[in-house]
């Protein structure tokens, strides 16, 4: 189906006024403008995003409560638990708890994540009990959840009941209900003035450090004679982890994030070096792009196979020959993860494009033993394809489960919650979901699903559309002064995408290289750039040939090659030019 471009309106009296005040480019002030810069103090902050603008952590509801425990449980020696979820996020966020509370004092740490498949998500006692050695729960332990928590009540008293104190870091939205817990932080819930809500797990777990380092270095009792950590050192796993999350790089997160990029890209991490070696990544730097397809992938693919000890362990030890070993695994591991996805949704594929041709609005994609790991992505590949709301289920033991994502302008949650009672388990937001049903609820929830979508859907929401947030008519975004005011506007990531540009241009040359990819050079306005579009050339190689001018929708991106970067565009769509 062909795709609808979608051309961002540019107010061009405001660009030319901000694009004067500010010396820049007409391309780069409508797209600062995009962003909510409007002046020249606010690209400043914009453009150079400084540690030194982190907001006080005490501005968090329940810091001062938080710090208090942990540090009366450094006064006691008390053992301390930190207790992470087995996603990306939750993996650095209690990698930088647990590295941080050894180099604060505490002498007896111990960490541990629920396993995917047999406990879910969430706190749970078993997960602590299965990695925790026998005896320690009965000592009074301090415990700290990451990036999970904030709905675990009953959790929460079991482990006070046992003599366990207990501080939850979180920031999924907060119930009306929260835990009893010595303290919680959580930007999310009610009377917290904290003025950044996007914080990833990982981000509220660094807050707490900040927080704890604080309260130390104004008590005037760290060590006598000992450095005070360098709170800098651990950015490198709070990008990692906000990006693969993919929470919005703006305000707070885009501060932490570029800088995190700047440690990330000294690799003195060995697990983090070494997987960045076998994920291909060279030595020009990481971005957030290499961390949500190379390094977010492999470190997910541990807890989405089997056990996330093995990233978190990665993450934390300092061994050379270890980080090796375990980087190579998680590479495996994640080869393992494609094979396997591949399989299940050349399978899904099949199905969705039986749906498709009768008609339906929705795909409901059914497996028998499909490993439930990976169905998320299958979800979402179903939509990336055929742009429609998706279900995709894994059948075991008389039960599906299942994962859900959707497209804009449908409450995938909100037409499932309507139907509650045929779940056994059920949660998510307006564009992803996660559930389980007995099999026999299957054709009930079908008959439900896609009555509604008729009822919402129209055929321009299930169109594929391509945003261009500038369409270029004379060779501007070429231009080096606006090539070096571009770059500057990275880390891109949600709430900062990166850019979709068109313009007309004559590609030429036009040849598939690897599985399915077009490789290309094209003039743009008097500028010549390599060109490659990734699974395109079956779709657009004879085109190309016809060596008739095209509009062409792209990224502009660096490509590095025999230590020479140069410019390339990524397409992402072609168009014949219309007489």
């Amino acid at each position: 189906m062909e795709k609808i471009w979608e051309v961002a309106p540019v107010d061009h009296a405001r660009v030319d006024l901000l694009a004067a005040e500010l010396g820049l480019p007409r391309p780069l002030a409508a797209m600062l403008l995009s962003r909510g810069v409007e002046n020249r103090e606010q690209a400043e902050r914009f453009f150079s995003p400084s540690l030194a603008d982190l907001p006080s952590p005490f501005l968090m509801k329940g810091m001062t409560e938080a710090v208090d425990g942990v540090l009366q449980a450094l006064a006691r020696q008390a053992p301390v638990i930190v207790y992470g979820d087995y996603d990306v996020d939750g993996t650095t966020g209690a990698a930088l708890l647990f590295l941080f509370l050894e180099k604060i004092g505490f002498s007896e740490r111990y960490v541990c994540q629920p396993h995917r498949l047999h406990e879910g998500y969430g706190l749970h006692l078993e997960a602590i009990r299965r990695i925790v050695p026998a005896g320690v729960l009965e000592r009074a332990p301090l415990v700290i959840t990451v990036d999970c928590g904030i709905s675990s009540r009953m959790q929460v008293r079991q482990l006070q009941e046992l003599g366990c104190k207990v501080i939850v870091t979180d920031h999924h939205q907060a119930p009306e209900e929260l835990p009893q817990a010595e303290a919680v932080l959580n930007p999310w819930q009610k009377g917290c003035g904290f003025p950044e809500k996007h914080l990833a797990g990982v981000g509220v777990a660094l807050y707490l450090a900040m927080g704890i380092r604080k309260a130390l270095h104004e008590q005037g009792t760290y060590g006598a004679g000992a450095e005070m950590p360098n709170l800098k050192g651990f950015l490198d796993l709070v990008a990692v982890g906000t990006v693969a999350d993919m929470v919005e790089i703006t305000g707070i997160n885009r501060i932490l994030v570029k800088a995190g990029l700047e440690v990330l890209s000294g690799s003195v991490r060995p697990g983090l070096a070494e997987l960045c070696k076998v994920s291909g990544i060279g030595e020009s730097g990481v971005s957030c792009e290499d961390i949500g397809y190379r390094l977010g992938p492999r470190l997910n693919a541990a807890g989405r196979m089997g056990d996330a000890g093995r990233a978190l362990e990665l993450l934390v030890t300092e061994d050379i020959g270890r980080a090796r070993e375990l980087a190579q695994e998680l590479n495996s591991e994640n080869e393992l993860r494609k094979s396997v996805l591949e399989a299940m949704c050349q399978e899904g594929e099949v199905q969705a494009q039986s749906a498709v041709q009768a008609g339906k609005n929705g795909l409901i994609i059914v497996g028998e033993g499909w490993h439930p790991g990976v169905i998320g992505i299958g979800a979402a590949r179903m939509v990336e394809k055929f742009n429609r709301p998706t279900l995709f289920f894994t059948l075991k033991d008389g039960m599906a489960k299942g994962s859900g994502r959707s497209v804009p302008g449908v409450n995938l949650h909100g037409i499932l919650q309507e139907k509650h009672e045929l779940f056994s388990a059920f949660g998510g937001h307006e564009a992803a979901v996660g559930l389980t049903l007995p099999v026999e609820n299957l054709a009930k929830l079908e008959a439900h699903f896609q009555e509604r979508l008729n009822e919402i859907v129209t055929e321009t929401m299930l169109a594929p559309k391509v945003g261009i947030a500038w369409h270029d008519k004379d060779g501007g975004i070429f231009d080096p002064a606006f090539l070096r005011g571009y770059e500057r506007m990275a880390p891109f990531g949600m709430g900062n995408p990166e850019p979709v540009f068109s313009a007309q241009g004559i590609p030429e040359k036009p040849r598939e290289v690897g599985v399915n990819h077009l490789k290309f050079s094209a003039r743009f306005n008097g500028a010549i750039l390599s060109g490659i579009g990734f699974g395109m050339a079956g779709d657009f190689q004879s085109l190309l040939e016809s060596g008739q001018p095209l509009n062409v929708a792209f990224r502009l991106r660096r490509n590095t090659y025999r230590e020479t970067t140069t410019w390339q565009v990524e397409a992402v769509d072609f168009k014949q030019i219309s007489v």
